[in-house]
Order: structure tokens, then C-alpha cells, then sequence
């Protein structure tokens, strides 16, 4: 609530609960505020007295002086446009929160120690600021004090400095905003991208590294009292003075303009490549240093000034930039440009961080112009044109490059000056020789003729003439590297322990010369599919050493037969010597493929690299010889040659291999290797003339979990084969393959074919002895007679173990004698041996698997458990044809009876089947029930009779509307008593008068109902001759939508004749759940039209009361549609469309007894005799079949009416009906009405 009350006194202020409270008075009161939980609001600080607060909850307040101290968990929430001041000493800890308006505190203490979240602005004079500041708002920094920040801050609103210091150790203390500085801003580290700007200045403290980034103007200097400053913007430093006392980094691309530079002694100013500096005055303070990159210097100054003072060290780094296009004559090059004259000079002066005494293939001079002191020069000639130039030091060819990590490019031209030389010169004038652990490079159109020695360090040939003419004497490292042909028409000898290497894009031209390489040497190529052949051409070759390939790719090989060689070397004569080892660098190299280097046999004076199989690797192969082959998923690879027996190794016995990864390895020779094969991961494949082993062998084949292996047609295994993942037996692209096994089997994990299965008939052949450890076997079979095609798994030895069958059918389905071979056993089979685990089903029949004893053989049959009595009647084939004539299976009653199949021959006519001799009888699939019970269950829901209805009704009523709720049980048979149905069924319907017409004595009323129906069949098979039966399941679930008029004679008593009618149509959901056989799912209508009669007559008993008999008639015609289904075996399910007539003719006798003035008790029974004119069918695959429905039915309803009063009644009925072929219905109904 609001407190307006003026509060005074000692007294305290407690908050409690959760709600808000408002402070508005003006309050004096001094014993402090507590606020245990809630939220109290003060518009202003007055209203919350002189006392301590301590605050467990929230406190808001819109502005004024609170002097109180704040201590609690809670928190402070300033709200409103005004300015509220905090001069407590507070520790309150639950943050603050700042929704509009200033909030000041002249000392950081009276912020707590909690998080602010700043929307507003927040004024803070002097202390150390560790709460972490986040929000849209801004902070001033007030007063002559400092103000530390250091909290990880993320405010944008930007920051204000009007005067004193603020200090951040890290540049994320001061949030993302723009920084308005007119006192002192002191950063640590990190990176400041905010823009600077006002009047006052940036001092960069500690050892760290501060970056600035933004786009800075402020005009108060910078100051660098320790550690370093990047400028990684022109205009980054603002426009002050700029005193370093640590290391200012100029980074970026640009020139940056400044005012007054100070460098003090010990301090460094670095100028990057690409960057230059235009300054008012320049100082480097004795023993300051500055360092200049001159790598991307475009001829102009590096530094302008109005003046400059030198001292301490200049170091230049990139000078071969500024003289890449250096003549043989000296270069000059002004490093930096005055308006006035130059200060003093620089103490020293080093190039690359060497000093230049140690630059010994420069003649380097930097100094102050003497013609008017304004310039500061660097004049620059190479070593090798020293005498030419009159310099003051001896011209020689050693290049001296001492730092590892140092480079000089030499794009100047090389040729002999022999005819310049100081006659005292200890140099021929046209040698070169490479010292040091740098990089010397020669990028210039070379023709010096005397040698060149590489005593250390790296020397690149970056020019196809930078070698001269003469002799490369490489001790080190020598490097090609140019895009196209390098010409070193003296001769290369590579030294032992040296190496020379070849780039890529990079050949190598020796004229008549020869390239030695001694023993411990090395020379490296990179090669890719572009390269160019012959890579080395000359007059001779020495090898030895070391070859070592680099970047080439075999994994693009697909099998062995496209293997290729590449040709190294094409010298003038044969090549003596060969290299100790090669060595293969390579992208994505797979296992099983190696490199061997050999000189080529048809002719000694090439050497060639030829890719291979790493099973038949050399003592000059790239690696060792094995026998593993490691493919990743998605990657193939074929072998065509034959794998025989190698020498073994310390790693591989040369005749065992072993399958790794994911993908897939084909042989396709007739491989003689006598190890084991074992296939641990991905898959083996036989192709081809594809073999394992010669005939005879008993190697073993072992496939792990997971891994595959197999043959197409015509491969063979010699040896054992024990399996734990998967084996196939020929493919899909293939019909009738045979892969043979010449050896035992143990199957632990799957046996499949890989026949498509359209086109089955491949076989497994298995010369020995098979025995199932709990694994599996997948055929497929054409599910139709004994001559079905099939795959099939032969075994000339015995059989024996455990294994599951897995059927795999399409097919017409047919009646069976022996059955479908599947397994031919030419030894002894247990009698367990195989048992098929899924339901295999075709047309109308379910097939089995059948042992038979006397051949020891394994069948797919069709056949039902025999009755005793059964003299051998005719058996009924499936439906082939399209007359789509109905098929009337046989008939199992035992009496021999014949059955009628359908005509094939297209026109409708009835064949007889001959006798087939025998008691065989076939398995009828369990789903025939659940279809058939689906279309029944629809049609008899909608089935109706007026009194089902409207009830007993012997008073007039001008409308009424009713709900009826039925639930039963049906069961029947179908197919001649092959299935058994059974049905749970239950039905909610609404209906209601809406139209209604009389002229006193008769009347006409018009109504609409609408009902869901939800029903369950069960369907069983019959039972297989080895004792297998199943069961499926069907539901239906949906809706009917009706419109119903009826005419009575008499409207008052509604006795005499009547006449009703009604339409309904029904729209279901449908699904037949089969186990492991699957499941299907579709959608049928139904449409239903009725006309009844009847005449009631009355007849009066004692005290009212009165019994009535009524007799009935009712047709009604029916008409069902359904979709057509595929199922898993890919028969065809239809033929359920149809039209039906039933009729009824029945008597119902009613009771009326009075109980009480408003209640009167009806009890009814009724008796009727119901006839259909067509069964439930369904056809598969064309073969019809129908539900054993009885065409004539039995029904007697019996029930209880209660005419609660005038309005409501409620009736409660029990029906039954029954008839032939086991045929029964139960069910119960309860109706309630309501009469206006």
C-alpha cells in the first residue's frame, strides 16, 4: 500500500511481506528502515528517515540525498527522471539497478558491491569501482579524484571524464561507447576500440599490451609509462604530444600525423611495414631505439618532421624491399626528411637486428646528408660490386646471414666482375658462397660462371638463371622454387647430410652436368598431378641417400589396374648408384599403397616412381610390406592382381590379410596367399575370378561383429569361414549367383543374399560341414509351389546348431506338396538345425518352414494341421487371373467336399482343381479376420431400428433429442471355419428432432443423428501342420453422419402403423496389425439407407396399464468401399467394395405399467429373424475370400423403459443375436431422452 502518514520519532520502520510499500511523507524518523522482503518505494529520499536501512528485499527510490547507510542482500532500484545521491558508506549486496534519471556517488563505496545495470547515467567521484556495470546508460566520472574501474564491464552509453583520473587496468572496464575525456585516462591492457576525444589526455601504465583501435581526436597527449601502445589507426593517437617511456607500436597502413614524438632513453618507437610518420618534432633520446620495416617503403621517407634529434639505435629491417630493383651501383635512400636541420645522429645502426659491420654482403652506410644536415640517408650497394663503387671495403661473394630466422632477397643481378677486382682481392669475382643459418635468395637473371657453395643455413633459387653457370656445391639446404624450369647447367652434388629440394611447380635442367647425391643426402620433390615429366633431366646421375616425395595423392586410385608411374629423372646416360630409402610425404595416404622407386629395367637412364600395393612393397617402397588394407566409409578400392605369399617381416607373416575401416575392399584374382583372412571392419568382396587361397587350403576366414564379406557368382573361399557379422551370397545386379565355400562354416551373425528380391535364386554353396551358433539366415523367396525360385543355402557335409530364418516373399502364394527347398542338407541335419522367426505370408496363405526327415532337407510349405478324419478333398489355388471371380477355399470339415477356385481364363467361368491325392490343406494368413472384421464391424454400426431409437412411446411430444451408447461382442468364423473372429465393438450416437409435422391425427417428424464407432477384432488363423498359429489384429474407428424421418398414424398414442426411414454415411479409419508380418493402414466409407414398417396394436389390462405387440418389417441397403493396401509381401489387398441387402422381419412386445402419477416402467422384448444377402470379403492378390456369415440370424432384444417424468426417460437393453457357422453377438445399450 501507500504510507502517506508523516513518520517521527526514535522509533524504526519495519517492510515485511511481499508486497509493495509507498513511502510519501515527509519522515524524520531515526530508528532505520528494515525491510525484510517485498519492495519499498520512496519518490524521494526525505521519506525514508535518518537511520540505517537494512534491506532484504528492494528498495526503490526516485531521487535526493540518501545518507543513510544501506547494508542487506537487497537491492537499490533508482527510478524516475531526477538525480538521486548516494553519500552513505554502504555494503548492501543485491546490485543496482538505474532506470532513469542520474544517480551520484562521490566515493564508489556508497554503490555496494552487487552488479549495476545502468539505464540511466551513473556519477561516481573517487574510489575503486568493482561492480560490473552493464545496461544502455553512461558514466561520468566527477570531482579532482581518481576513479578506479575494474570490473569486466559491458555498458554502451559511453563514458564522461570532466575531470581528475579515471583508471582502467583493462581497456574492458570502459564498456563500448565513446569515451568524452577533459581530464586524465589511464589504460592498462587490452584493446580500446571506443573513440577517444576531448581535451584531455591517455596515459598507457603497466607492462602489458594496450591496443587503440578507434578513430581517436582527443588533443591532451599521450603518455606511455610502461609496457607497449599499438597504433593500429592513423589516427589512433589523437593529436598531442607523445612522450614514450616504454614501446610505441605504429601498425597501421598510412601515414600517421602527430605533433611532438619523444622517445626516452630505453623506450622504442617501431614503425611497421607499410606505415609512415609525419611529425611536428622527433626526439630519440640517447639509447632509445627505433626500428623501421622497410618492406613495403615505396621510395618515399619513412619519417617527415619540422625537426628531429637523434641518438641511440636505428635498426632497419626489409632493406632488400627498398632494393629490389638495385643496379650494380650503390643505392640511396632517405629515411628521413626534416624542414630544418638534423640534431646530432644515431649511435648505431643495425640491419635486421645484425649490426651492420656483420652485414657483410652490404656496404651499408647511414648518416646525415652533409650538403644541409635535412635529410637522413642510407646508402646501400651489394658486397659482390664493392670495388666497382670505390668503396671503402674489399668486393667478395659470401652472402652471411647469421639469424635462423632472417632473409635476404637478392633481385639484382650476379655477374662476373673479375675485371674490377682490386688486384689485391683474395676473390675470383664469380663465385658465390652462402654462410649463416638465414635465407639467402636469389631472384635475378644470374650468369656469374664460377660455383656456388651453400656452406649453411638455406639458399633459394627463386629465378630460373639464379644458379649462374657453374657448379652447385650444396652443404645445407638448396631449395627450387620457381613455376617452371630451373637451370643449373654446372651440375648439383648434394653433400651428405645437405638436402636439396625441388618445389612444386619447380623441374631442374643440368645441361650435360650430372647431379651427385653422396650417401646421407637428401633430395626432396613435391609432385601433384600437374607436374611436368621427366621432373630432373641431365647428363648423368649419382644417387644416394635419401628420396623424399612430398604432396602427391594416391587416393584417387579406384583399383590396381590403374596404377601409374612417374618419371623422376631422364639423364643422358645410365644412372649408377640408388637412393638407401624413399620416403613418402603424402595427402591422405591409404594404407595398402605405396611408392617404389626403382631405375627403369628397360632403361637404365630413367629413374621412375611407381605406385603399388603395400603388400608387394620393396627395401625401396615408401613403407614396409603388409598385409592390411584400411578403407574409410565411402571409399573403394579393387585389386586385380593376385596376392601370393611374401617374405616376412618383423610386423606381417607375408601371406595374412586383414580388412580395417569402414569401406569397401574387392579382389578380383585368384589369390594363392596362405594366411588368414580377417575381415574386422567394412566389407571383402569377391568379384570376378575373385579366390581366397589354392584348392585344398584350410585357411581361415574370419568376419568380426560389424564387417561384411562376400562373393558374386563364381567366386570361391578355400578354407574355413567363421562368421560374427555378415556374409552375402551374390548381388543385387545378378541372378542365380553361386559363391562356394570350400570348407567348414560357422555362422554366428547373418547370412544374407544379395539378390534383389524381385529375382531371387542365388546359392550358397558350402562344400563341408555348416554349423548355426545363434545366427541368422536371409533368403528370398518367390512365395508360390514347390518349383518357386528361391535363394538357397546348399551343404554337401552335415548341419547342425541353432539358426533363425528370415524370409524375405513376394508372390502370388500357391497350395505347397513338399514345399520350397530353401536349405539342402547332403549330410545329416538335426531336426533344430533352422527355424524361420518372422511370419512369411503370400496371397491367402502363411508359409512355414518343414524339416523333412528322410532327405534331411528344409522346405517352405504351406500346409494346416490335418484332422483325422480328413479323406484327402481338394485343395484351392489362389486367383491368378483378372475376372476378379471369387475364390471358395476348401473345405476343412473333414467330408472330402469339392471347392470351386476361380477361372483364370478370364471369363468368369468356375475351374475344378484336380484332386491332389492327399490330406493337405494350407495355412490361411491370420489377417483375413481382421480386414473382414474391420468391414463388418462398419456395416453392422450403422445397422438401426426405430425403437432402437425413439424407444417405447405412447404419448405425444412435440420434439425431443437422445444419446444412445452401445458396446458388444460378436464373434464369427470365415473361410470355411479357417479363422476365427472375434469383436469388441462400442458406439456413441446423438440425434435429435428438428422438423415435425401433424394435422391432429397423423404426424411427420424429421431429425438428424450422428454416432462414433470403435471396434477390435482378434483374428486366428488356422493352425500349421507344425503346430504354428497367429493371430492379427484389426480396429476401426469413425464416424456416421444420418438424417432419419418417420410417420406415425396416430400421433397421440402412436399406436397403429408407422413408417420410418433413415440415411446415414460413415467415414473410418482402418488398421491391421500383424506382429513382425507388419501393418497396414486405410481409410473406407460406407453409405446405409433403411425403410420400416410396422402396426402396433394395444391392448388394455388392468389399472392402466397396457401391453402392445408390434409387428416389423426393415430393409435396409448397404454400401462399403476401401482403399486398396500393399502389404509388406507385396500382395495386393482390395476387393472389399460392396453392396448388401438385409432384411428383417420381427415382433416386439411392450409392457406400460404406471408406478406413481409421473413414472411409467416399459419393459419390451423383441424377437427377429434377420437375412443378408452377401458376405464380408476381401481379396488378396485377386484370390476372394469371405466371411462365414450366416445368411439367416436369430435376434431377441429384451429391455427396461423408465418415463422418469414428462420430459426425461432412459432405456437400458440387452441384445443377442446367433446363427450358423459358430456365428454369435452380445451386446448392451443404454438410451436416454429428453421430450419438449
Amino acid at each position: 500500500g501507500e504510507l502517506e502518514n508523516t513518520l517521527s520519532g526514535s522509533g524504526s520502520l519495519v517492510k515485511t511481506g511481499t508486497g509493495e510499500l509507498t513511502l510519501s511523507g515527509d519522515n524524520t524518523y531515526s530508528g532505520g528502515t528494515t525491510i525484510t522482503g517485498g519492495t519499498l518505494t520512496a519518490d524521494h529520499a526525505d521519506s525514508l528517515g535518518s537511520g540505517d536501512i537494512d534491506n532484504s528485499g528492494v528498495l526503490q527510490v526516485g531521487e535526493g540525498e540518501l545518507e543513510n547507510t544501506l547494508s542487506g542482500s537487497g537491492s537499490l532500484v533508482k527510478t524516475g527522471t531526477g538525480e538521486l545521491t548516494l553519500s552513505g558508506d554502504n555494503t548492501y549486496s543485491g546490485g543496482t539497478t538505474i532506470t532513469g534519471g542520474t544517480l551520484t556517488a562521490d566515493h564508489a563505496d556508497s554503490l555496494g558491491t552487487g552488479a549495476i545495470a545502468n539505464s540511466g547515467v551513473l556519477q561516481v567521484g573517487e574510489g575503486e569501482l568493482e561492480n560490473t556495470l552493464s545496461g544502455t546508460g553512461s558514466l561520468v566520472k566527477t570531482g579532482t579524484g581518481e576513479l578506479t574501474l575494474s570490473g569486466d564491464n559491458s555498458y554502451s552509453g559511453g563514458t564522461t571524464i570532466s575531470d581528475g583520473t579515471l583508471t582502467a587496468d583493462h581497456a574492458d572496464s570502459l564498456g563500448s561507447g565513446d569515451i568524452d575525456n577533459s581530464g586524465v585516462l589511464q589504460v592498462g591492457e587490452g584493446e580500446l576500440e571506443n573513440t577517444l576525444f576531448g581535451s584531455g589526455s591517455l596515459v598507457k601504465t603497466g607492462t602489458g599490451e594496450l591496443t587503440l583501435s578507434g578513430d581517436n581526436t582527443y588533443s591532451g597527449g599521450t603518455t606511455i609509462d610502461d609496457g607497449t601502445l599499438i597504433a593500429a589507426n592513423v589516427n589512433a593517437l589523437g593529436s598531442g604530444n607523445i612522450d614514450n617511456s616504454g614501446t610505441l607500436k605504429l601498425e597501421a597502413e598510412g601515414e600517421f600525423n602527430l605533433a611532438n614524438v619523444t622517445t626516452q632513453s630505453g623506450a622504442t618507437t617501431e614503425l611497421a611495414k607499410g606505415t609512415t610518420l609525419n611529425v611536428d618534432s622527433l626526439t630519440q633520446q640517447a639509447d632509445s631505439t627505433l626500428n623501421i620495416d622497410l618492406s613495403k617503403a615505396n621510395g618515399e621517407s619513412a619519417i617527415t618532421a619540422d625537426s628531429v634529434t637523434l641518438g641511440g639505435t636505428l635498426n632497419v629491417t626489409g632493406i632488400g624491399s627498398v632494393t629490389d630493383s638495385w643496379t650494380p651501383e650503390a643505392y640511396t635512400y632517405t629515411l628521413i626528411d626534416s624542414d630544418s636541420a638534423i640534431t646530432s645522429d644515431f649511435d648505431n645502426l643495425t640491419v635486421a637486428g645484425m649490426n651492420r659491420e656483420d652485414v657483410d654482403f652490404l656496404t651499408i652506410d647511414g648518416k646525415v646528408d652533409e650538403t644541409d644536415n635535412t635529410h637522413y640517408d642510407l646508402t646501400a650497394s651489394l658486397s659482390w660490386y664493392a670495388d666497382r663503387d670505390n668503396a671503402s671495403t674489399d668486393a667478395h661473394g659470401t652472402f652471411t646471414l647469421s639469424d635462423p630466422d632472417g632473409s635476404f632477397n637478392v633481385a639484382a643481378n650476379l655477374t662476373d666482375v673479375d675485371d674490377t677486382l682490386d688486384p689485391n682481392s683474395t676473390w675470383d669475382g664469380k663465385s658465390l658462397t652462402k654462410e649463416g643459418a638465414g635465407t639467402l635468395i636469389l631472384s635475378g637473371d644470374n650468369d656469374y660462371s664460377g660455383s656456388t657453395t651453400i656452406n649453411e643455413g638455406t639458399l633459394v633459387a627463386a629465378s630460373t638463371t639464379a644458379l649462374g653457370t657453374g657448379l652447385v656445391d650444396n652443404n645445407a639446404t638448396l631449395v627450387l622454387d620457381v613455376d617452371g624450369e630451373v637451370s643449373a647447367v654446372g651440375g648439383i652434388t648434394t653433400h651428405s647430410g645437405a638436402t636439396t629440394q625441388l618445389a612444386l611447380g619447380t623441374s631442374l635442367d643440368l645441361g650435360d652436368s650430372a647431379l651427385i647425391q653422396q650417401d646421407g643426402s637428401t633430395l626432396n620433390v613435391e609432385l601433384n598431378s600437374d607436374s611436368v615429366q621427366p621432373l630432373i633431366t641431365g647428363g648423368s646421375a649419382t644417387l644416394g641417400g635419401d628420396l623424399v616425395v612430398s604432396d602427391a595423392s594416391l587416393q584417387a586410385r579406384a583399383s590396381d589396374a590403374e596404377f601409374q608411374s612417374f618419371k623422376l629423372m631422364d639423364m643422358d646416360s645410365d644412372i649408377s648408384g640408388d637412393f638407401t630409402s624413399l620416403t613418402m610425404n603424402l595427402t591422405d595416404q591409404p594404407d595398402y599403397l605405396t611408392v617404389t622407386g626403382t631405375i627403369n629395367p628397360e632403361d637404365a637412364s630413367e629413374y621412375l616412381l611407381t605406385e603399388g600395393l603395400s603388400w608387394n612393397a620393396t627395401a625401396t617402397s615408401a613403407t614396409p610390406a603388409h598385409g592390411t588394407f584400411t578403407l574409410g566409409a565411402g571409399d573403394s578400392f579393387e585389386v586385380t592382381s593376385v596376392l601370393g605369399d611374401k617374405t616376412s617381416n618383423g610386423d606381417w607373416d607375408g601371406k595374412s590379410l586383414t580388412k580395417l575401416g569402414a569401406g569397401k575392399l574387392t579382389l578380383s584374382g585368384a589369390n594363392t596367399y596362405s594366411g588368414d583372412t580377417n575381415v574386422q571392419e567394412g566389407t571383402l568382396w569377391l568379384a570376378g575370378d575373385g579366390t581366397i587361397g589354392e584348392v585344398g587350403s584350410q585357411q581361415a576366414v574370419n568376419v568380426a561383429s560389424g564387417a561384411t564379406f562376400g562373393g558374386s557368382n563364381g567366386t570361391t573361399v578355400n578354407g574355413k569361414v567363421t562368421n560374427e557379422g555378415t556374409l552375402v551370397f551374390g548381388d543385387s545386379e545378378e541372378t542365380g549367383a553361386i559363391f562356394t565355400l570350400n570348407g567348414d562354416l560357422i555362422n554366428m551373425g547373418t547370412i544374407t543374399s544379395g539378390s534383389s528380391a524381385s529375382t531371387p535364386g542365388n546359392t550358397l554353396y558350402v562344400d563341408g560341414n555348416y554349423t548355426g551358433n545363434g545366427g541368422s539366415l536371409y533368403l528370398n523367396t518367390v512365395l508360390g509351389d514347390d518349383d518357386s525360385a528361391t535363394d538357397k543355402l546348399v551343404i554337401t557335409g552335415d548341419a547342425s546348431g541353432t539358426t533363425d530364418l528370415y524370409i524375405n516373399g513376394i508372390g502370388d502364394g500357391a497350395q505347397t506338396t513338399n514345399g520350397i527347398e530353401v536349405v539342402d542338407v547332403g549330410g545329416v541335419s538335426t531336426s533344430d538345425a533352422f527355424e524361420l522367426k518372422n511370419e512369411v505370408n503370400a496371397s491367402l496363405y502363411t508359409y512355414r518352414l518343414y524339416w523333412n526327415e528322410s532327405d534331411n532337407d528344409w522346405y517352405l510349405a504351406s500346409k494346416a494341421q490335418s484332422d483325422d478324419d480328413d479323406s484327402g478333398g481338394d485343395d484351392t489355388p489362389s486367383d491368378g487371373g483378372d475376372d476378379g471371380g471369387n475364390v471358395t477355399p476348401p473345405d476343412d470339415g473333414g467330408d472330402g467336399g469339392n471347392v470351386t477356385p476361380p477361372d483364370d481364363g478370364g471369363d468368369g467361368g468356375d475351374v475344378t482343381p484336380p484332386d491332389d491325392g492327399g490330406d493337405v490343406a494350407p495355412q490361411y494368413r491370420a489377417d483375413i479376420g481382421a480386414y473382414m472384421g474391420n468391414q463388418w464391424m462398419a456395416r453392422n454400426l450403422q445397422m438401426q431400428t426405430l425403437y432402437d431409437r425413439e424407444g417405447s412411446q405412447y404419448r405425444n411430444a412435440d420434439g425431443s433429442v437422445w444419446a444412445r451408447f452401445k458396446a458388444g461382442k460378436a464373434e464369427s468364423e470365415a473361410v470355411s471355419g479357417n479363422i476365427d473372429m472375434d469383436s469388441n465393438y462400442s458406439q456413441f450416437q446423438l440425434g435429435g428432432d428438428i422438423l415435425a409435422w401433424g394435422n391432429g391425427q397423423q404426424s411427420v417428424t424429421v431429425g438428424v443423428m450422428a454416432s462414433y464407432i470403435n471396434a477390435d477384432t482378434d483374428s486366428t488363423g488356422n493352425r500349421g501342420a507344425d503346430g504354428s498359429q497367429f493371430t492379427s489384429s484389426g480396429n476401426v474407428d469413425g464416424y456416421n453422419l444420418g438424417v432419419y424421418a418417420t410417420w406415425f398414424a396416430d400421433a397421440q398414442t402412436h399406436s397403429g402403423a408407422y413408417v420410418d426411414s433413415w440415411y446415414q454415411y460413415g467415414f473410418y479409419n482402418n488398421s491391421v496389425e500383424s506382429g513382425d508380418a507388419g501393418s497396414e493402414s486405410y481409410d473406407s466409407t460406407a453409405n446405409a439407407v433403411s425403410l420400416e414398417t410396422g402396426y402396433r396394436y394395444d391392448i388394455a389390462l388392468n389399472n392402466g396399464n397396457t401391453v402392445s405387440l408390434t409387428p416389423q418389417a426393415q430393409v435396409v441397403w448397404q454400401n462399403y468401399s476401401a482403399d486398396s493396401v500393399k502389404d509388406n509381401y507385396g500382395t495386393r489387398i482390395d476387393g472389399q467394395d460392396s453392396d448388401s441387402w438385409t432384411t428383417r422381419l420381427g415382433l416386439r412386445v411392450d409392457g406400460k405399467l404406471y408406478k406413481g402419477s409421473r413414472t411409467v416402467i416399459q419393459p419390451f422384448a423383441e424377437a427377429n429373424w434377420l437375412h443378408t444377402s452377401d458376405d464380408v470379403s476381401v481379396s488378396f492378390d485377386d484370390a476372394t475370400v469371405k466371411q462365414d456369415l450366416p445368411a439367416n440370424r436369430a435376434e431377441l432384444k429384451v429391455g427396461l423403459q423408465a418415463d422418469i417424468d414428462k420430459q426425461w426417460s432412459v432405456r437400458a437393453q440387452v441384445a443377442g443375436q446367433t446363427g450358423s457357422n459358430d456365428f454369435g453377438d452380445l451386446n448392451g445399450s443404454l438410451n436416454l431422452r429428453y421430450n419438449w
